[in-house]
């Protein structure tokens, strides 16, 4: 016999063996075989025994690298080596080893649905774009996980026509599928689609009220379900399947040494540090009051490059240190924060769009706080405080909230007195409203019209013969001719509902708001940013008392601007309200001279105020840290009531 035969059947010999001890569980054996092995021959067959060796091993980064030298070699078991081996990546959080293999085999990626599920969830933690590419082959799979990936890795808010159509079909394909319906109902209710939702809005509370199943909704994403549940206990867990908190990761954070300065040091987390975005209309006057004899602020920013250029027109350099973490990884943004030893760091987004609070979930800071962007608790994150007021979070509600709640004594939303410009009067044929007609308004984002909203408006609308009602609400998948079917179907004439679009000049914008005559309030979402800049233009408002934080929003402002009368009881009083200010506009008036004065001389506009009572807050978490105590729920005690107007701008 041939050297070489001799030598090709010591091989099949020792892989035989290394098989057998494989099935007999003796794992240190096969790596002694194997490593022997992989001396004299690199067939992939070897690579592959070593990589599911390891596995059994827990030693999965050893067996990725191990399938994935068996997969780049010649064979018909390649693509197989390969799926596992950026299976172990995904595994591992190693998702640019995982995307490296996929860009080498792309054609079969998209071809092969459990690869294309690997790439897209990659890509997806990565906050990468490319997941659209992997979309049709996942939605067409015969298996629900693929399905319902699909339309995971849908970013809702910017979806295209093709991805709303695919949502729809992958619903029709399984209907019975409560996660697929979850997504679906969540894209039937941001277009305004009243008969899809009638439809299941009773299945969806007789699941929560009546079999106490609430299971479908554990992967619904979190923002998209306060937009329509106001069952407190749902909205707890709503998302809490999307993301994991590390076990012990308070106490390994809370004991980690960390070095006090003189000044507490605040970072600020956040993708919406521009001068255009709502939340920055809110915050910036209190960014830029801080007292920086005591505070220094950094502001963490994962903000696009093109929202900085195209929608920002401040310097921010000065509401502080600016480090962007748009092209950081979670481990690279965590080491950032450490690198400029935060003491408190306050995530201002929650589970929204382009957001970074999961870096919350490994050990940043000594004390973590949420405020501000997300009206509801936060969930699966490691944050010590919620900071927020006694009516979006009373006392009853803590049961529900993850956090311990920081109260500020007026209201938990910010304003800006400095940079919003005044109303300037304008004639109503500018925007193209009735001269003398009563016009109600809202300007809520038109997905805040709910069927509870739409239907209170109707029965407004029909017992004040004349009137008019002003919306904003984009043309996008027929959202605008499904409002308006909603209104002509209870019988409200089409002429009556007045549309108007977004404006990008701020200063026209809120121009319109002061045309119209009484602004009405969403339910459950209320304004927020909206119901601000009613009341700053001088708008009376009228809001219902609601059952969770997303729908108590409006009272916190209207009691913060001196207005609790303006907060309703019950929707029937809310209705009954709007009815009579439209037969008593005196009445009405008398409102609306009352809200000019108050805007400088109540609390919601006064920035300088709500800073230092902002930063008493901080105050009191850092002492409560130093002590090494736990956090819990406390107030923040009020200043002293103003003696007079905060600003001049008001003509005192």
């Amino acid at each position: 016999m041939e050297l070489h035969e001799l030598k090709s059947l010591k091989v099949q010999r020792d892989y035989a063996a290394a098989q057998k001890s494989f099935d007999k569980a003796d794992y240190y054996d096969v790596l002694g075989i194997i490593n022997r092995l992989l001396d004299v021959d690199r067939d992939p067959r070897h690579y592959a025994l070593l990589g599911a060796t390891l596995v059994k091993l827990r030693m999965k980064t050893e067996a990725a690298q191990a399938f994935q030298l068996a997969g780049e070699q010649e064979g018909r078991h390649q693509i197989k080596y390969l799926r596992e081996a950026m299976r172990l990546h995904f595994a591992n959080n190693d998702d640019i080893s995982l995307l490296r293999i996929g860009a080498k085999i792309l054609n079969e990626a998209l071809d092969d649905p459990d690869m294309a599920m690997l790439m897209s969830g990659a890509l997806m933690r990565q906050e990468m774009d490319g997941m659209e590419a992997f979309q049709k082959t996942l939605a067409e799979s015969d298996n629900a996980e693929h399905r319902r990936f699909s339309v995971r890795s849908v970013r809702l808010a910017t979806r295209t026509e093709a991805e709303h159509k695919m949502i729809i079909d992958t619903f029709e394909k399984d209907p019975e599928d409560k996660i697929v319906r979850n997504y679906y109902l969540t894209i039937m209710r941001d277009i305004n689609n009243y008969e899809v939702t009638d439809k299941f809005d009773p299945i969806l509370q007789d699941e929560i009220e009546v079999k106490r199943d609430i299971t479908p909704f554990l992967d619904e994403i979190s923002l998209y379900n306060i937009r329509w549940c106001t069952n407190e206990a749902v909205n707890s867990v709503a998302g809490a399947a999307r993301v994991k908190i590390p076990a012990g990761i308070k106490d390994k954070r809370r004991t980690m040494p960390h070095k006090w300065g003189e000044k507490i040091r605040i970072g600020y987390l956040s993708a919406d540090l521009w001068t255009d975005h709502a939340v920055m209309k809110a915050f910036r006057g209190v960014l830029e009051a801080h007292d920086r004899s005591k505070f220094d602020i950094t502001l963490f920013c994962n903000a696009a490059e093109k929202s900085l250029t195209d929608s920002n027109s401040a310097i921010r350099e000065n509401w502080g240190r600016i480090v962007s973490i748009r092209g950081m990884t979670d481990d690279e943004a965590v080491e950032a924060v450490k690198e400029a030893n935060i003491d408190v760091l306050v995530d201002l987004q929650g589970h929204t769009a382009d957001t970074r609070v999961p870096i919350m979930n490994q050990q940043t800071a000594p004390v973590h706080a949420t405020w501000l962007g997300y009206p509801g608790t936060v969930v699966n994150i490691d944050i010590d405080y919620l900071i927020a007021d006694r009516t979006v979070v009373p006392e009853s509600s803590f049961k529900h909230y993850h956090e311990k709640i920081c109260w500020m004594p007026e209201t938990f939303f910010p304003n800006d007195a400095i940079h919003r410009p005044l109303p300037r009067p304008i004639d109503r044929s500018v925007c193209r409203m009735p001269q003398d007609a009563f016009i109600f308004s809202s300007f809520h984002t038109h997905w805040k019209i709910s069927r509870t909203t739409l239907d209170l408006w109707i029965r407004i609308l029909k017992q004040t013969p004349g009137s008019y009602l002003f919306l904003i609400c984009k043309e996008t998948f027929g959202s605008r001719k499904n409002l308006l079917k909603g209104f002509t179907n209870a019988g409200i004439a089409s002429e009556r509902i007045l549309f108007g679009d977004r404006t990008v000049d701020y200063a026209a914008y809120l121009d319109r708001i002061a045309l119209t005559d009484l602004g009405l309030d969403t339910y459950p979402y209320n304004g927020h940013t909206t119901t601000s800049e009613k009341l700053w233009a001088g708008l009376p408002m009228l809001a219902f008392k609601g059952v969770n934080f997303a729908s108590r929003v409006s009272e916190s402002l209207l009691n913060a601007v001196g207005l609790p009368d303006m907060v309703c009881e019950t929707p029937d009083e809310y209705v009954e309200r709007a009815v009579h200010y439209f037969k008593h506009r005196d009445e009405l008036k008398l409102v609306r001279d009352r809200l000019e004065k108050n805007r400088f001389t109540e609390p919601l506009f006064d920035a300088d105020r709500f800073c230092r009572h902002l930063e008493n807050g901080y105050e009191m978490m850092v002492e409560r840290a130093k002590a090494k105590l736990k956090p819990e729920h406390f107030s923040v005690p009020a200043l002293p009531p103003r003696e007079g107007p905060f600003s001049d701008r008001g003509g005192f």
